[in-house]
């Protein structure tokens, strides 16, 4: 996600560092990644589970 000015001026009146908050934010998307990929995983043998 490419920070936005919004955001920017955010996290810096906040005094958080933009490096350490763009590290975060990536480890965030990568998680929800996982997340949304496990999710289909269990719908998908769910969905196998009621055929049989």
């Amino acid at each position: 996600m490419k920070p936005t000015l919004e955001i920017q001026q955010i996290v810096s009146t906040l005094g958080i560092d933009p490096i350490r908050f763009l590290a975060w934010q990536e480890k965030e998307l990568v998680e929800k990644q996982l997340h949304t990929s496990i999710e289909e995983h269990k719908e998908s043998t769910h969905m196998y589970g009621l055929v049989v």
